[in-house]
């Protein structure tokens, strides 16, 4: 596991990105189909990306709270 330090600006972008990604794998459909690749080889760069439960529970997490969803954490 890798640690690393981030400012409230920066956990609040990376929030914000993880939702908008949330979002855009609960649409069923890419918002643009010729980049649709280029999310998800970002999103699963060093193996499968994560479901939307695991961005709920990574959200919880960065925010302080214990895991969202998960059974268990």
């Amino acid at each position: 596991m890798q640690n690393f330090t981030v400012t409230a600006r920066e956990r609040d972008t990376v929030l914000a990105a993880l939702r908008y990604y949330q979002f855009y794998r609960m649409q069923g459909h890419p918002f643009d189909p010729r980049q649709d690749h280029l999310i998800d080889a970002i999103a699963s760069h060093t193996g499968e990306a994560l479901d939307l439960t695991e961005i709920d529970d990574l959200c919880a997490g960065i925010n302080g709270n214990e895991h969202a969803l998960a059974v268990n954490a």
